[in-house]
């Protein structure tokens, strides 16, 4: 039998030099992934470099033909391909003769309205604010009109300016661009009812020198209630709370095979565009029994989705200019051993009092006799189902709690 060599040998490595073998390791290795993965000082300095290119052909082709010829990778995010008219198959046709890279990527993003970040290892694309906000695969003429207030100037009267005055200035200029035609679509609201947003017109703006239009209604969403997105051939200004409620009317097919409340409502922002801010204990104070939503919906619009889960759960929202706020409207009540619990009112009647309205009824809200009546017709309707249980020769597992009544 072959013998084991020594414990010792002349092939050990001695713990200084493992820690010199180990530090080269680390220093060659970091060195191989910067070269694969170059950092954001590196694609900086890429970006300010002069290029020229001749592209020709669908979005991801000519991405993958920039990274070939600069080295810098250009990752578009998901809401990109889901926004721009066709796609992915989104055709970019563009000559850039002695440009710097970071000149090219922006006039790019201005023919697509998209925007560029600069990212770790990568520069990244994205949806504009304003093409987010539309909600929708864009049209052409909404990406030309995009393109337009990017492109154009915008002169003041004075640093700062009312909000109306401001937006009249605007659609102004905008009137004397003969090709393509544009114009400003301003829905203020009724001030005489504030629940329902409106933009205060007389409220000041401070307005930047020698910035495109698109910029000025961003810096008018930021320091007001308005905002604004595209819409065919116009620019529609909006009460912060309005767009919110039309994002709402979106419709969407739902199914929700027992899914935890938190991810429905996760589900739900994601699909309309609309933060949901979440009352902390919220969740807590739903019913144990009534945490998983159990929906199979069909175009069905975001709003009556909310309605549905208010009425099991309790869960109401309000509409905020920020989006909105999900709140519980069953306060936590005391036990007997004086723990918190939840008051637990469930939804025993639904009445379509009309194609779009829905009604719950909750056990509070019926009297005494209609409770009864209630009360009587689910005892028909179980033993109705047994009757067919015997029928279909059905046998169950377990044994109800009391026995049926003969």
């Amino acid at each position: 039998m072959r013998s084991l060599p020594p414990k010792h040998s002349a092939f050990s490595i001695q713990p200084s030099a493992f820690l010199f073998l180990f530090l080269l390791l680390a220093v060659t290795t970091s060195a191989t992934a910067q070269q694969k993965n170059p950092t954001s000082a590196l694609i900086n300095e890429a970006l300010d470099k002069t290029v020229s290119l001749s592209l020709n052909d669908v979005l991801p082709t000519v991405l993958k033909q920039i990274e070939e010829k600069t080295g810098v990778r250009i990752t578009p995010t998901d809401p990109v391909y889901e926004l721009l008219p066709w796609g992915e198959q989104t055709n970019l046709k563009a000559k850039i003769e002695n440009q710097t890279l970071r000149s090219a990527l922006t006039a790019i993003c201005q023919k697509l309205g998209l925007t560029w970040e600069l990212g770790q290892f990568d520069v990244i694309l994205k949806p504009m604010p304003a093409l987010q906000r539309l909600g929708r695969r864009a049209t052409i003429n909404e990406i030309q009109t995009l393109e337009l207030l990017r492109t154009t100037i915008f002169t003041p009267s004075s640093p700062q300016m009312n909000t109306g005055d401001l937006l009249h200035a605007i659609d102004d200029q905008l009137a004397k661009i003969k090709e393509p035609s544009v114009v400003l679509d301003i829905r203020a609201g009724d001030p005489a009812d504030p629940a329902s947003g409106f933009i205060p017109l007389d409220k000041p703006v401070n307005v930047p020198r020698d910035s495109h239009i698109a910029t000025v209604l961003e810096d008018l969403a930021r320091q007001s209630n308005a905002t604004w997105y595209p819409w065919g051939t116009r620019v529609v200004v909006i009460a912060k709370q309005q767009y919110v409620r039309l994002q709402l009317d979106k419709t969407i097919t739902a199914h929700f095979p027992g899914v935890d409340i938190s991810r429905v409502l996760d589900q739900l922002s994601t699909q309309s565009g609309v933060p949901f801010q979440i009352e902390p204990g919220a969740f807590q104070r739903v019913p144990p029994q009534y945490r998983t939503i159990r929906l199979d919906l069909e175009n069905a619009p975001i709003r009556q989705i909310l309605e549905l889960i208010r009425g099991v759960t309790g869960l109401d929202y309000a509409v905020k200019p920020e989006g909105l706020y999900i709140w519980n409207q069953n306060p936590p009540t005391t036990t007997q051993s004086g723990s918190s619990s939840s008051n637990a009112d469930p939804v025993i009647a639904m009445i379509q009092a009309d194609p779009a309205t829905q009604v719950m009824l909750r056990e509070s809200d019926l009297p005494p006799d209609v409770r009864a009546f209630l009360a009587q017709k689910k005892q028909e309707a179980i033993h109705s189902i047994r009757e067919r249980m015997k029928q279909e020769g059905f046998v169950p597992t377990t044994q109800p709690a009391t026995q049926p009544s003969h």
